[in-house]
């Protein structure tokens, strides 16, 4: 019974943090689009600052765990580190450029399109931990046809 409680909290608080990740990410990029337009600021500026900015924010907030959870970690998981940090700076950067270029109500549901990336990666690494159902798959092809629906409604 305890540990059904504990899943079931975990499972609350990551659909939380998806949520909260999804409001910001949503505050992006109205934040990177006045950024990159009305400011001219470069895309890669905007991208390097911001990635060092959230490098310091998260530092601060978890400074205490920082040290010994780096140390702690397997030798192995920092290649998976590094690829997520190359990962995410391309992202980011990827994301500026595209909001210095097309407006906001195209780039942002092509760029919602990532789940699709994900699942495919989670099939092919993450066989032992994620199952790819077919509600899945269907979800994914429900997101790719709205953004569809909407890259041919603004042509």
């Amino acid at each position: 019974m305890i540990a059904t409680e504990t899943a079931r909290r975990q499972l609350v608080l990551g659909y939380a943090a998806a949520l909260g990740a999804a409001a910001s990410y949503g505050a992006l990029t109205i934040v990177g689009r006045k950024l990159v337009t009305d400011y001219e600021t470069s895309p890669v500026v905007v991208t390097a600052v911001s990635m060092v900015m959230g490098s310091i924010i998260l530092g601060a907030m978890f400074h205490r765990h920082l040290a010994t959870d780096a140390v702690g970690a397997p030798k192995r998981a920092w290649l998976w580190v590094a690829l997520a940090g190359i990962s995410a700076t391309w992202g980011v950067g990827f994301w500026y450029f595209a909001l210095s270029r097309a407006p906001v109500v195209l780039v942002a549901p092509v760029a919602g399109t990532h789940p699709l990336v994900s699942i495919v990666a989670a099939h092919i690494f993450l066989q032992r931990l994620e199952r790819v159902t077919l509600r899945t798959a269907a979800g994914a092809v429900l997101v790719v046809g709205g953004v569809a629906i909407i890259a041919i409604g603004r042509g």
